[in-house]
This record gives structure tokens, C-alpha cells and sequence, in this order.
């Protein structure tokens, strides 16, 4: 995790060159030096400039108290007011990206992408699950961003041509009747909220991620809310029908759970709230993720590091030994990995976890392309869930309107009279008409019965429509019922189903 305070580096550049050492060197260090000299004006201006989006202009001399240096005279004293400089340009950083984290937030983002232009950079935020154009800034500055975040992330600034992954922890801190923050932990990066309430501290994870690029180091930071994490399972956006079916599978001792789902369609939350609802004292609940996103006291998590061997087929063949009665892993994407979950499933453990795929059924042809027999398949599984995250209908604006009757069509929809609604567009929605989400859910839950059609080999078709005729419902028909009370808008159902 990164740290606030982080101290500058001594250059290494000696401060006099070596006479003694042959003409041509010389001339090197002198050229080094110069840069140096250079970098130390144009980072004194950054302090100024960062966060006004300025142009700098690199200047040919440099100015100091009583005199004009040229670069080619070095000037010891110079190296002390470089290292003041190089603290004050990545604090002035840290400034700037602890605003932008402060407005993510207020605007309830789930990501800030920083994306780097030929001449400039555009930072934007992805609100119910849509990106949004925030702001535009100079180029120049981008590289003391890119640092700074580095820094905080616990990544090497050096390396600019590789991927790298990273995590800090934003704290808002509490608020005083007088409305000032208190700083908490200089091991956090503290922003001040703002109507939060006195004595409340908003604890989030944000999970780093640097890409190369053609024109720089794209930067996405993924904001992960602690509270919002442990959502219970009725505020999911399950229906009363699939939540008695959840409660009742999640009674059993053993067996597994899989939710699927396309990234970024909420998988990791409903997990946890499965999580949540399984949690007791006399129960050791274990995970294994890659990365961790929540941080939870009431888990014992361990994170995934394949770099140095610690794999999920390494840590599933270890992980029994650890006596857990409830295993979280973060997801299934290898035969190795699957074969583990099945086998912890079959000595008595409940396993939770994660797998790629479009739908509930789909997730069964998943599983038996990894190699997992049928025989196994019936005797392991006792649920699956396909869902969704769509945006709901902003309910400051919402009027009437005509929908297509393509659309309509697409959901079984065609002889519905309405009437529909959408946003029109307001402050509270900044004028997209969609303010939250909510899930569309498919929940299979395995009888007697379905298991049976499974060891029997029966084809996937029909055990789709066995669980059809006995109340699974579909991702259409969820959206469906969604689009007939107003919840959600039939274009916004169809962009994800």
C-alpha cells in the first residue's frame, strides 16, 4: 500500500565534476548537469502550473537570487534546492490527484481513466457503468502525475514499457463541527468530505492500473467503496421469488456457487454478500483473490501473486489444510483451478466463486469444457447466477415517451400498452436520465431432479427448459418485469442483454 510522505531522492549527478577525469567525460557531466539544471526551473514552475493547466516554456538560463547562471557553469548549491523542488512538484501532484479522487467520488464514479493525448491528457469517469468526459489538462504535466501515482501505488517510477498494478487506501476522514477534516493516518491519502456527518470516517480501495501506450502510460483507477461492498443479499435487485430460492440454497453444507457474468457486471459484490450472508463466528471463511478489492476484518484473505509461483492451483492445493468451512475463490478460469473448487465442494465445503460466461446454462458448458465430468457437475452444484448491472430511470425526470417497437419486441414486449418512462434529463442525473443501478438476475438452483438430467447427459436445451418450467427465470424475462415497473428504460435493457 502506498505511503503519503514519500522522500525525494539525492541526484545522482556529482555536484563538481572530476578533474581528473579525461576531457571527454568531462563534457559529459556537463551536459547532464545542464539537464538537470533545466529539469530543477521547470519543475519550480510545475508548482505553480499543475494545477492551473499553464504552459510552461523551458528557458534557456536560470535565474537565481543575485545572478544569472548560464547551464554550462555548475553551481553546488543547486543540488539541495533540486531535491526541494522534485518534494514540492510531487506534492503538488499528489494535491492535484487527491481533487480528482474528491470529484470521482461526489459524482459516485466507479473509475477514473487518465489518458494520455499527443498534446494533452483527458481525465474521465465512468458513472453507472458509462464513461463521462471530466477534463481536459496539458501534456506537460502529465509525467509528474504518472510519478506521483507510481509512488502512492508502490510501483516502480523507472519502469515505463511494462504493465503495472498497484493499490492505495483514500480515506475521507471525519468532519468536525466546524467542518475540518482530521487527519487520520499519514499512510492514507486523506480528502476532506463534505456533508458526510461528524465522527464518520469513508474508507476506499482504489486499485491501480498503469498501460503503456503510444502516446504515455495510460493510468485507471478503479474506486472500490468498503461500504457499498457489503451490500445484503436484498439489496442485490433479486425479486422475492429468487431471493426465498437464494436463502434456501444457501442453507446447505457443501456444494458450490458461481456467479457469471460479463466484467463489470457486479459479480464481485454479489460474492460478498453471499459472503456476508454465510458469515458466523463458528464458521472459518477463507479467500483467495487476484487482486483483493475489499479488505475485510471478518475474512481471512489471501492474494493471488503469480509472479513469485503463488498461483490459484498452487493455493487450492494447499488451502484445505487451512480447515476452512467456506472458501472464496476469486474466480474459476483455469481446469487446474476448477478442479480444485469441485473437489473441495465434494469433501464438504462450500465454495463460492466467479466464472466467465453469458448465462446459466452457459456456465455449465463453461465447466465441462475446463474438463469437469457431468457425474461431478450433478453432484457439486447447487446454484448458478447470470447477471447484469443496467441503470435505472432518473425518478426526478422521468416522463412518458414511446419506446421502439423493435425493442419491444427483443424482450416479448410487442403487446404491451405501457405507459413507459424515461429521464428527460436533470441536475440530479447531470442530465443523462439514468441516476443507480440495479441487477438483472438468473438464478438456477439444482433439484433432484435437474442433477439427474445432468448425469444422464441430457442435452443442454433441455435442461435450460426444465429449469424454465420449474421458475428459473431468464436475463430477458428479469428485464422484462424491470421495463414493465419503470425501474429501467427497454434501450438500456437491451445495451446489456
Amino acid at each position: 500500500m502506498g505511503r503519503y510522505n514519500i522522500p525525494a531522492k539525492r541526484s545522482s549527478v556529482p555536484d563538481e565534476p572530476d578533474m581528473q577525469t579525461p576531457p571527454e567525460h568531462r563534457r559529459v557531466q556537463s551536459d547532464i548537469k545542464k539537464k538537470q539544471k533545466t529539469a530543477c526551473q521547470i519543475a519550480a514552475e510545475e508548482k505553480h502550473a499543475a494545477l492551473t493547466g499553464k504552459h510552461i516554456d523551458q528557458p534557456d538560463t536560470i535565474e537565481t537570487e543575485n545572478a544569472i547562471i548560464t547551464p554550462d557553469e555548475p553551481k553546488p548549491e543547486l543540488t539541495q534546492q533540486a531535491e526541494q523542488v522534485s518534494e514540492e512538484g510531487h506534492h503538488d501532484a499528489v494535491l492535484f490527484i487527491r481533487g480528482v479522487l474528491n470529484e470521482a467520488i461526489s459524482r459516485g464514479s466507479s473509475d477514473i481513466h487518465f489518458e494520455p493525448k499527443t498534446d494533452h491528457y483527458r481525465i474521465r469517469f465512468r458513472v453507472d457503468g458509462v464513461l463521462h468526459d471530466y477534463v481536459d489538462r496539458p501534456g506537460d504535466e502529465y509525467s509528474s502525475i504518472v510519478n506521483a501515482v507510481k509512488v502512492l501505488s508502490d510501483m516502480d517510477i523507472a519502469e515505463k514499457v511494462l504493465p503495472q498494478d498497484g493499490h492505495l487506501e483514500l480515506v475521507l476522514q471525519e468532519v468536525d463541527r466546524k467542518g475540518v477534516a482530521v487527519e487520520k493516518d499519514a499512510s492514507h491519502i486523506p480528502v476532506s468530505s463534505e456533508n458526510k456527518g461528524p465522527n464518520k470516517d469513508h474508507y476506499y480501495d482504489i486499485r491501480v492500473s498503469v498501460f503503456p501506450s503510444v502516446n504515455g502510460e495510460v493510468i485507471v483507477m478503479r474506486i472500490l467503496n468498503r461500504e457499498s461492498a457489503l451490500l445484503s443479499i436484498e439489496d442485490l435487485g433479486m425479486d422475492d421469488k429468487q431471493l426465498a430460492r437464494l436463502r434456501e440454497v444457501l442453507l446447505t453444507s457443501y456444494g458450490m456457487i458461481l456467479i457469471t457474468g460479463p466484467t463489470g457486471s457486479g459479480k464481485t459484490t454479489s460474492l460478498y454478500s453471499v459472503m456476508s450472508e454465510l458469515k458466523s463466528d463458528e464458521k472459518n471463511i477463507m479467500t483467495l483473490e487476484d487482486p483483493i478489492e475489499f479488505h475485510l476484518e471478518w475474512l481471512r484473505q489471501s492474494e493471488i501473486c503469480e509472479p513469485r509461483g503463488f498461483t490459484y492451483e498452487e493455493a487450492m492445493s494447499s488451502v484445505l489444510r487451512q480447515d476452512p468451512d467456506v472458501l472464496m475463490v476469486g474466480e474459476i478460469r483455469d481446469p487446474k483451478t476448477a478442479e480444485y473448487a469441485v473437489r473441495s465442494a465434494l469433501i464438504g465445503r462450500i465454495v463460492g466463486s466467479t466464472i466467465h460466461a453469458n448465462t446459466t446454462i452457459g456456465t455449465i458448458a463453461r465447466l465441462l469444457e475446463l474438463g469437469i465430468p457431468r457425474s461431478l457437475l450433478a453432484h457439486t452444484l447447487n446454484a448458478v447466477i447470470a447477471q447484469r448491472l443496467v441503470r435505472r430511470v432518473c425518478q426526478n425526470c422521468m416522463g412518458e415517451y414511446e419506446p421502439s417497437k423493435l425493442h419491444l419486441a427483443h424482450f416479448g414486449l410487442e403487446d404491451a400498452t405501457g405507459p413507459f418512462y424515461r429521464g428527460c434529463g436533470c441536475d440530479q442525473c447531470e442530465g443523462t436520465g439514468f441516476k443507480g443501478r440495479t441487477g438483472l438476475f438468473s438464478l438456477m438452483a439444482f433439484d433432484d431432479d435437474l442433477r439427474a438430467l445432468i448425469y444422464d447427459q441430457r442435452p443442454l436445451a433441455e435442461i435450460q427448459n426444465y429449469a424454465i418450467e420449474h421458475g428459473m427465470k431468464t436475463l430477458k424475462m428479469d428485464a422484462a418485469e424491470k421495463i414493465l415497473a419503470n425501474e429501467i428504460t427497454v434501450e438500456e435493457a437491451a445495451r446489456v442483454v
